[in-house]
């Protein structure tokens, strides 16, 4: 069996198993440590077809030993809600700006599998707009073929980016957000388009975010040299989120904090962190989960096509990419997204943020639910919701994902 959450798995564990065939989509899963994730106790969770139907503590109740569903031994691994991803531009050698749509379903199903990752907004990079185009539309047909991982809407993260912030993204496709081309995506894209990330600071940029707000779609701070007045500004106008915290963004000054400093302090914002140890150091990670409320904080994974390939070169865009000892960086050494999957990221924010399971997980399941906007029906292990559900051991290793009531086996990829 394997022992509590502290002592470690013990090797002769067994995994928890679904049919791979269970028509009756009628399953219970017991003998667990639930986190719902604001409460932690012993239990489980009952699902049917697609959603929850209940979550229970204790014992397996009579009732659902008796209703014919299939029963599935946890065997005291923790049962948590599925990770919600709203940044990662592939896996498995796929890129999502270049993929085909059955490379996409490949990569999204390696997160769902490897990662528990439930719900996610595959991320293209800043590219010519008629490539941005057609990315999207093979992630609307993808959303068409696939019921599950949730393929939660297209994020764009540029091309509307500071060029001196531009990281990983080939300057020659940056723009400023001007009124023609925001009209042009949100035309094209609008029935997709979930998040865009550009620079507060840039001509014409609070016109595009109100623009965006007014249309649905989730406006975020990112690569940018924004003062903390910019940033002021451009959350009246609709602003909510920010991208990888201390990442491409001005320094924090004392006198003049930047948007750092912004992100930071203003709890209007939420914001992401990429907890791989690499991005941030384990003294940054602590401070962001001090300076946000709780309900703001939120993990990313950044992933690149390199994540689920070590020491391989992919793409990303229109550029190199190669993993090296766990760093994925331009040819020119530097450093871009993470190889990361969220059941990783979410053991190193426990690790080096020094706080608990239960005080980060929310910033992994229910903080980006609700910045998608879909908290009603994702991030939590509540009757009534999406039956999506991470079971993991003690390291936080995968054993099981069910997405909307659908199993996923371990480094399963289909």
């Amino acid at each position: 069996m394997i022992r509590n959450h502290k002592t470690g798995p013990d090797p002769g564990a067994r995994r928890p198993l679904i049919s791979v065939r269970n028509e009756r989509g009628r399953f219970v899963l017991h003998n667990g440590t639930v986190y719902t994730p604001w409460e932690k106790f012993s239990g489980g969770v009952s699902v049917r077809g697609a959603i929850i139907d209940r979550v229970f503590a204790g014992e397996l109740p009579e009732d659902l030993a008796r209703d014919g569903g299939e029963l599935i031994d946890c065997c005291n691994c923790l049962i948590l809600p599925g990770f919600v991803d709203l940044h990662l531009h592939g896996a498995r050698g796929f890129d999502f700006t270049l993929a085909s749509v059955d490379e996409m379903i490949r990569a999204v199903s390696y997160h769902a599998s490897a990662g528990g990752t439930t719900t996610l907004m595959p991320t293209l990079v800043s590219a010519p707009l008629e490539h941005i185009k057609k990315a999207a539309q093979k992630i609307r047909q993808a959303r068409t073929k696939i019921s599950s991982p949730y393929l939660a809407g297209v994020h764009l993260e540029g091309p509307f980016l500071n060029p001196w912030y531009k990281g990983a993204h080939t300057e020659a496709y940056l723009k400023n957000p001007e009124p023609g081309l925001i009209d042009d995506l949100l035309s094209s894209l609008g029935d997709v388009l979930g998040m865009v990330t550009l620079s507060p600071e840039l001509p014409h940029a609070q016109n595009a975010i109100v623009r965006l707000d007014s249309s649905g779609v989730i406006v975020a701070a990112g690569h940018s040299g924004a003062t903390l007045e910019e940033i002021e500004e451009a959350v009246k106008c609709g602003l909510r989120h920010a991208v990888h915290t201390y990442s491409a963004m001005r320094r924090f000054h004392h006198r003049s904090p930047g948007v750092l400093g912004a992100v930071l302090t203003m709890d209007e914002l939420s914001a992401e962190i990429v907890a791989d140890g690499i991005h941030t150091h384990p003294a940054a990670v602590k401070l962001f989960f001090r300076a946000k409320p709780a309900e703001k904080a939120v993990l990313a994974t950044d992933a690149l096509a390199v994540c689920g390939l070590p020491d391989r070169e992919c793409r990303l865009g229109d550029k190199k990419i190669i993993n090296r000892g766990g760093k994925a960086q331009l040819e020119d050494g530097t450093l871009a997204g993470s190889i990361l999957t969220m059941n990783r990221a979410l053991a190193g924010a426990e690790k080096m943020s020094g706080l608990s399971l239960q005080r980060v997980l929310p910033a992994a399941t229910i903080n980006p639910a609700r910045v998608m906007r879909l908290e009603k029906e994702k991030g939590s292990l509540e009757k009534g919701k999406d039956a999506d559900i991470t079971v993991v051991d003690a390291r936080y290793n995968v054993l099981l994902t069910v997405c909307r009531g659908k199993p996923f086996r371990a480094n399963e990829e289909s």
